[in-house]
């Protein structure tokens, strides 16, 4: 009988433990997985927001176009997110692919009349946008 009582217990801190996570009572940094991108500095100039982010050894320069959502998910340093990467850099000229790794020359991209973002050669070498960011709000 005591056996009994104790699995039962046991069983039942387990379905209790397993719906408060799914169900997000957690807080912000346990919900994160391990895949996710860790914001460590949010910058911005004129019309776009710069997000450095990092994942394991690699560091990410993320480019947002600003855009004000008060209903939203705002992103935050130090916290991490499961972004969908891409880089804004790599193209194609005919049928050949161009990266910023084959432009060693080049360390600034305009993106506007008035705006240049740079690259930073020891750190990052590669500027990247987000499937789910829209100006600071991440979408799940």
């Amino acid at each position: 009988m005591k056996y009994t009582l104790l699995l039962m217990v046991l069983f039942f801190l387990a379905c209790v433990s397993s719906t408060l996570t799914g169900k997000g009572y957690l807080n912000q940094k346990e919900r994160v997985s391990a895949k996710g991108y860790e914001v460590y500095k949010i910058d911005s100039i004129n019309t776009y927001y710069l997000i450095y982010a990092k994942r394991g050894d690699s560091l990410y320069k993320i480019v947002s176009k600003k855009n004000f959502n008060r209903k939203c998910t705002e992103i935050k340093s130090g916290l991490s997110y499961d972004f969908k990467l891409h880089s804004s850099l790599k193209g194609f000229i005919g049928n050949i692919a161009i990266s910023a790794k084959q432009l060693p020359h080049v360390n600034c991209y305009s993106y506007d009349d008035s705006t240049e973002i740079c690259l930073e050669k020891d750190s990052i070498t590669d500027l990247y946008h987000a499937d789910n960011i829209q100006g600071l709000c991440y979408i799940k």
